[in-house]
């Protein structure tokens, strides 16, 4: 049976105080993730001041901690969950845009495979003991059309930049499960969820990532560098990457260099290190 080595995570606020992501350790279960929660736009909190973004990572990441379902039954009722807290807050989701959602990264660490599960823009990357690098279930940047607008109005000299793509933004949002996937109750989900086995044998690390740590880039259309995650990692584990990340952040407060919407997203991650098989 594979052990595990070691287990490091982290998760940081962005740019305001309440930071809407969740982390999942269960070392007993072996299953680990990230759930990045995605503000509604509307002005929902609950009564402990909460917003829906919250609500639905924490919602998400509970039901995969108490599951004993594999990864594709568990994400399914994990979207039942954010439904039915949808009906007892009374929200009105004929409209995607008021909906509760959150993306997810889990794997699960199973004796002869790793199960590995992704929604929206939430990744897995495997280092391998060979060094290669990989993300099995790819990536989907569902806000590319988003930035390469941000880039073009940036490289104009336009101010407010996040003004002029705000119907984007809202035409984004209302557009989850129909063009890329979200947790946010909505049955539609199923054909964005993505699920793979990966043999365990060699694999010697996992690094799961909400999207606040990832590398900024200042061509959207630029391939992502994965190996220079697992570089950054080798180098000083995750604190090395998301201080490179901030720092890279913080050169850039005006948005222009880095197209983002903001300066700083809530970032959390999780690094398992696998012992290798006997």
């Amino acid at each position: 049976m594979v052990q595990i080595k070691r287990i490091t995570q982290m998760s940081h606020p962005g740019i305001r105080p309440l930071n809407e992501d969740r982390v999942l350790v269960n070392e007993k279960k072996k299953v680990f993730g990230v759930f990045d929660g995605a503000s509604s736009l509307n002005s929902y909190l609950s009564a402990d001041s909460k917003t829906g973004a919250y609500v639905a990572a924490h919602i998400a990441g509970d039901t995969f901690a108490e599951s004993n379902y594999d990864l594709k039954k568990t994400v399914l009722l994990a979207n039942d969950n954010i439904e039915a807290a949808h009906r007892k807050a009374g929200i009105d989701t004929t409209s995607n845009a008021n909906r509760f959602s959150t993306t997810a990264a889990v794997v699960r660490i199973k004796e002869k495979q790793v199960e590995i599960l992704q929604i929206g823009d939430s990744i897995a990357i495997v280092i391998y003991r060979d060094g290669r690098v990989d993300v099995p279930l790819g990536y989907h940047d569902h806000d590319i059309d988003l930035m390469r607008s941000w880039r073009r109005l940036a490289d104009q000299g336009v101010t407010d930049i996040r003004g002029h793509v705000a119907e984007g933004i809202i035409k984004l949002r209302e557009s989850a499960n129909h063009t890329y996937g979200l947790l946010n109750g909505d049955k539609s989900v199923k054909k964005f969820i993505a699920v793979k086995d990966i043999d365990v044998r060699d694999v010697a690390t996992i690094i799961i990532l909400s999207d606040g740590m990832y590398i900024p880039k200042a061509d959207p259309d630029a391939d992502e560098e994965w190996n220079q995650y697992a570089q950054l990692y080798k180098e000083g584990g995750l604190e090395k990457i998301y201080t490179t990340v901030r720092e890279m952040e913080k050169s850039d407060p005006d948005l222009t260099r880095y197209p983002r919407y903001k300066l700083h997203d809530d970032a959390s991650a999780v690094a398992i290190e696998l012992a290798p098989s006997v």
